[in-house]
């Protein structure tokens, strides 16, 4: 239930990175072995599963700008309605979702967020070897305090998000072969000293993985990727060109050991080509692992190393950044406890370049969480959340402790 996104990577992959493992976002457990007697069992309509959820809860935070010097803190009452919906079909899939996460400051009030967004995923079974699988999103989201980019005005800057995914896998006896797409818009709003019309752009990617199935339990993959990224206005505020072209490949393997270990690991290198001349082209080799591991039926290990390249508009002593090489490595584990008990803790360990400057950041996340189920449909959170960032930058230093304990309630 953290608050911060782990859009972070481990020696610099740019769009090869794979997604975060889900859990290392948040401190709430994941559930996925709770007993069926506090399970909730949703509300069936028509072809579908529905689960309504609500969480409520009440959080101190010490440095709620995530600043060096002159912390602020605050208390904050966050209210988060959810609801999903899961096709039942025999073939095909459809995943559905909404939410809301809001967070309103008992004395920051500037500092209030009202996000958003809807969902859906799924799989189109086309023919009996082959599936397209897809995924769209619209959001309102925030730009985290402690995010490098962040405008340090009393307001948030808010996010305007569309994603689309397309990818289609054809399988040729043991062999498949995927090509794939995906498109990313990013609208960001001005804060009140802050025009941030410039950050707002488009992000392409084309990609092509080939695999064979080594067994039905391991298959080995290659994968290509193309793409660019376009602003929309270019030069920016301070005069640059920030669009650019990015390349690279991977190769690795897919773990489905059902039982004990699900996941995939992968090597690459990737490479960013901006077309202004002030900013550094980046490459690098990467590596990118998520692993989940389940080394008893009561405990879940979720671990992930990743890289990527992120957009950037900052200046370090007046030299601009042409990006972030990202990198991150974390693990969390979930143990029941007692079949309505679930304990959590993660370790993160982040590292952004900042490449083109002097600049470097170390980032360490440290978190535990308790969720105790009074019975199927409610139940109670606990949380704590430590972070700190060491920096050649000082003023960009900080420690940060969040405590949290709220309400969960599912259907």
């Amino acid at each position: 239930m953290t608050r911060s996104r782990l859009n972070r990577g481990m020696l610099a992959a740019g769009a090869l990175a794979m997604p975060v493992v889900a859990g290392l976002a948040t401190s709430g457990p994941a559930l996925a072995q709770s007993d069926e007697a506090f399970t909730p069992l949703g509300i069936r309509t028509g072809a579908f599963l529905v689960h309504p959820g609500l969480e409520t809860d009440v959080s101190y935070d010490d440095n709620i700008f995530a600043t060096n010097n002159d912390e602020d803190d605050d208390i904050i009452f966050e209210v988060r309605p959810n609801v999903s919906a899961e096709s039942q079909w025999s073939r095909h899939q459809l995943n559905l979702t909404a939410d809301a996460d809001i967070g309103l400051y008992k004395d920051s009030t500037d500092s209030n967020y009202y996000d958003f967004g809807v969902g859906a995923n799924g799989r189109v079974d086309v023919l009996r070897n082959s599936a397209l699988k897809f995924g769209v999103g619209l959001r309102r989201d925030h730009e985290d305090r402690d995010d490098p980019d962040e405008s340090g005005d009393d307001d948030v800057t808010k996010i305007h998000q569309g994603t689309l995914d397309l990818a289609y896998r054809h399988f040729f006896n043991r062999v498949y072969v995927e090509p794939g797409v995906d498109f990313t818009r990013r609208d960001y709003e001005d804060t009140d000293n802050t025009n941030n019309d410039d950050r707002d752009n488009n992000r392409s990617r084309f990609r092509l993985r080939a695999g064979y199935a080594i067994s039905p339990r391991l298959t080995v993959f290659g994968e290509g990727f193309y793409g660019f990224v376009e602003y929309d206005e270019t030069p920016n505020d301070a005069g640059l060109d920030r669009e650019s072209e990015l390349f690279g490949g991977r190769a690795g393997v897919e773990i489905e050991l059902t039982n004990l270990l699900v996941g995939e690991m992968s090597l690459g290198y990737s490479k960013q080509t901006y077309d202004d001349n002030q900013l550094d082209d980046i490459d690098s080799p990467s590596a990118n692992v998520a692993l989940t591991w389940y080394p008893t039926e009561l405990t879940t290990v979720q671990g992930t190393v990743r890289g990527d390249i992120r957009e950037t508009t900052t200046n370090v002593n007046g030299k601009p950044a042409s990006g972030i090489i990202g990198a991150v490595a974390g693990i969390e584990v979930e143990h029941e406890l007692r079949r309505n008990i679930f304990l959590t803790g993660q370790a993160i360990y982040q590292r952004d370049d900042f490449d083109g400057t002097s600049r470097t950041d170390d980032i360490f996340r440290l978190g535990g969480g308790l969720r105790y189920l009074l019975n199927r449909n409610i139940g109670i959170d606990a949380n704590y959340n430590f972070s700190t960032r060491s920096s050649d930058d000082n003023e960009n230093e900080f420690d940060r402790s969040i405590f949290r304990i709220g309400l969960v309630a599912r259907l």
